[in-house]
C-alpha cells in the first residue's frame, strides 16, 4: 500500500497562535450538507439505493426505496427552508457542503445559498464516496462537481470534502484541479499543511461528532442530547481558547436536523455559542484564507 506517511504527532505542544479576525478566541463553522437528489438511487442507474437512512427496509436489488426517497426528500422540501430561516434570526451564514447534482436538481435552494453569501465547499458531484472508482473517475467527479458549483453560485470552490471514505489520490487531484484545501480530515482542531507531491497543501479539518448524522446513527436521540454535546464541545474548545484561539465545526443535513423536534436543540446550541464575546461565526473559505495568510509555507499548493 503506497500514498502519504501518517502524522501522529501534530502540532503537540506548540500549538500556532492564529489570529482571527477581530480579535476573536475560537472560530465556529457551522456546515449545511446539501446531498439529497445526489444519492443512490436506481432512477439514476444505480443497482443499489442509498444504505444511509434513519430506519431501513429491505429492498431488492434494483427497485426503488420510495420510504428512504421519501426520507431525503424532507430535506429538500421543508428541512432546507427550517434551517435557513434559523439561521438567519441567529445571524448565521453556513458553509454549504454542497453535491453537483443536488445543486442541480434545486436551483430555488442554491439561489437561497447565493443570497445569502454562503461559501460552497465541493461534496462530489455524486453523494458516493470516491474508494473503489479509479483516478480517473475520482478526478471527473471532481472536476464536474466544481464546475457545477462555480456556474451556479458564480464564485470560486476552494475547498474539497467527499464523502467518506477517501483514497490515497485525493489530496493529489484537488491540488492538481486548483483547489485551495480540503476537509477530509477529523484529526485536529485547527488546520494544518501536509505534504501532497512534495509541496504543502491546506487541510481544514470537519467534525462527525458535533455532527447531527449521529441522530441517524441511534447515538442521539433528542434535541436536548445533540444541544448538551453542541455546548459541551464548544464550552470544552472555548475555555482552552484563553490560551490559544480555536476552531469548532457544526455538521448539518436538512434532513436530519430540520424536523422540528431537533432543530429547537440547535436553537439553544447556537443561542448558547452566540451569548459568548470573541466568537467568530466563519465561513469555511475564510477560516482557510486567514490561515493560508499566516502560516502558508513557501510553494504551498493553490494559494489565493
Amino acid at each position: 500500500m503506497t500514498g502519504p506517511p501518517r502524522d501522529l504527532v501534530g502540532y503537540g505542544a506548540a500549538v500556532p497562535r492564529v489570529e482571527w479576525p477581530g480579535g476573536a478566541r475560537i472560530a465556529v463553522n457551522v456546515v449545511v450538507n446539501y446531498e439529497v437528489g445526489a444519492e443512490r438511487n436506481p432512477l439514476d442507474g444505480d443497482r443499489d439505493v442509498e444504505p444511509l437512512v434513519d430506519i431501513a427496509y429491505a429492498v431488492p436489488a434494483g427497485a426503488r426505496d420510495l420510504h428512504k426517497e421519501s426520507t431525503y426528500e424532507y430535506g429538500s422540501r421543508v428541512g432546507v427552508w427550517r434551517l435557513l430561516h434559523l439561521l438567519d434570526e441567529l445571524a448565521v451564514r453556513p458553509t454549504i457542503f454542497g453535491c453537483g447534482m443536488a445543486f442541480e436538481r434545486h436551483p430555488a435552494v442554491v439561489a437561497a445559498f447565493v443570497e445569502r453569501g454562503c461559501d460552497a465547499v465541493g461534496h462530489g458531484h455524486r453523494w458516493i464516496p470516491h474508494l473503489g472508482l479509479d483516478v480517473a473517475e475520482q478526478a471527473a467527479d471532481i472536476r464536474a462537481c466544481v464546475d457545477t458549483l462555480e456556474r451556479m453560485t458564480g464564485r470560486r470552490v476552494l475547498g474539497w470534502f467527499g464523502r467518506a471514505p477517501g483514497t490515497i489520490d485525493t489530496r493529489r487531484l484537488l491540488a492538481e484541479a486548483g483547489l485551495l484545501y480540503d476537509c477530509g480530515a477529523v484529526n485536529d482542531d485547527l488546520p494544518y499543511f501536509t505534504d501532497v507531491e512534495d509541496r504543502p497543501f491546506l487541510v481544514v479539518p470537519y467534525s462527525l461528532d458535533v455532527n447531527d448524522v449521529r441522530f441517524w446513527r441511534g447515538e442521539l436521540l433528542t434535541g436536548d442530547h445533540f444541544e448538551t454535546y453542541v455546548r459541551d464541545t464548544f464550552d470544552v474548545l472555548y475555555a482552552e481558547s484563553a490560551r490559544t484561539p480555536r476552531m469548532m465545526s457544526i455538521g448539518l443535513h436538512p434532513r436530519i436536523i430540520g424536523r422540528p423536534g431537533r432543530l429547537a436543540g440547535l436553537r439553544r446550541a447556537l443561542e448558547h455559542i452566540a451569548a459568548h464575546p470573541d466568537v467568530w461565526f466563519a465561513g469555511r473559505d475564510e477560516i482557510a484564507r486567514t490561515w493560508v495568510e499566516q502560516f502558508a509555507p513557501a510553494g504551498a499548493w493553490n494559494l489565493p
